[in-house]
């Protein structure tokens, strides 16, 4: 009986989820495309061929957003339409309890979590760089600007990423003491990465005591890092890939960005899933079998409210967690955690409600 229940709400659930997640991506789409649109169309390429373009590289990342707010909406409507037709009456009255429900709609909930998982760490890095290297709407707005990396003392300024030519454009790099005293720069018009090694073209020297450049020849770069990794420290953690995250998080001495927010990153991508799945679950302890117009309105009320505290209380750990307020670890799983001892909460609340009563109804006899 617990399979075909979870086929049942399986079932139900993928198809809202589904209906919900395509429209609520095309609408995302049609209005960033509304604000950016005659960029986009001056990109080239005549008129279909960039907006097809342009919305299939912005869909990883609206979907990613939306995926968990949508998991939470399909189980609201999931079970507001069992509660409806007092379905939920009936699974409730045969026995069935709010941790038997969870467990039969888990199948779809660990389902979502994995695409959110692959479309985070594998569609959304390859869509963002495809973007900036087009360089329209928002993504064209670093166009110009040089990437600063932090490298143990150094710190290098790169002008332009050319990845399919392996090389690095106006590369310069500040060397300094532990003190942090500048002890040399060196300017090179590129840097070119070939059998694991860096080559620097058109290199410039100069150091405090000695302020005019000195031309030299080809200069090796013992200490330049690979080109996937360099690209790694140089993304915003939330484009990178775990493998990257994980790469650039062992090396303490490396990124655009303190060190903790790697980490933090690095435990998001894997608590983000985890979240989704769990707020799925959360549903399923908000479900009450109302059958009144006024109690289901109650209930959606009760819903909706849950899903923005929810949101909220997400964004605003992550927040904590991104400006160093708190640890790494902490902020990317105190969210999943909270929900999931508030979702275990509301069902043993249930269960001891449901025995209270039937221990109130007379034996008949």
């Amino acid at each position: 009986m617990v399979w075909t229940v979870s086929r049942y709400l399986s079932r139900l659930f993928l198809m809202r989820f589904g209906f919900l997640m395509l429209g609520l991506a095309l609408l995302v789409v049609f209005l960033d495309f509304l604000a950016d649109g005659d960029e986009i169309l001056e990109a080239g390429g005549g008129a279909v061929t960039p907006i097809l373009r342009y919305t299939v590289l912005r869909l990883p990342e609206i979907v990613s957003e939306l995926i968990p707010i949508t998991a939470m909406l399909a189980g609201f409507l999931t079970f507001a339409g069992l509660a409806r037709f007092r379905e939920l009456t009936a699974l409730l009255g045969v026995g069935l309890s709010k941790f038997t429900l969870a467990a039969a709609i888990a199948p779809a909930a660990v389902l979502i979590g994995v695409m959110q998982f692959v479309i985070e760490d594998q569609a959304l890095p390859v869509a963002v760089r495809e973007l900036r290297a087009w360089g329209v709407a928002d993504y064209g707005l670093s166009d110009g600007k040089a990437t600063w990396i932090r490298q143990g003392t150094d710190i290098v300024r790169i002008g332009r990423f050319d990845r399919a030519a392996d090389r690095l454009e106006h590369v310069t790099i500040f060397r300094r003491d532990g003190a942090g005293n500048l002890l040399e720069r060196i300017q090179a018009e590129e840097a070119i990465y070939r059998d694991g090694n860096w080559v620097l073209q058109g290199v410039r020297r100069s150091t405090p005591g000695q302020p005019a450049a000195i031309e030299v020849t080809p200069l090796g770069w013992p200490q330049g890092i690979s080109l996937d990794l360099l690209l790694s420290a140089a993304t915003h953690p939330k484009e990178t890939s775990l493998a990257g995250l994980l790469s650039v998080s062992e090396r303490s001495d490396l990124g655009t960005q303190p060190g903790y927010r790697y980490k933090l990153w690095l435990h998001k991508r894997l608590a983000g899933p985890v979240t989704t799945m769990i707020l799925v679950m959360l549903t399923v302890a908000l479900a009450q079998p109302f059958e009144s117009r006024t109690g289901r309105g109650i209930l959606l009320a009760i819903w909706l409210a849950a899903g923005f505290v929810a949101w909220t209380f997400d964004g605003l750990v992550l927040a904590f967690g991104e400006i160093g307020l708190l640890p790494p670890m902490l902020a990317a799983w105190t969210p999943p955690l909270v929900f999931a001892a508030l979702a275990i909460w509301l069902m043993l609340h249930d269960e001891r409600r449901k025995i209270r009563r039937d221990s109130r109804v007379p034996a008949l006899g």
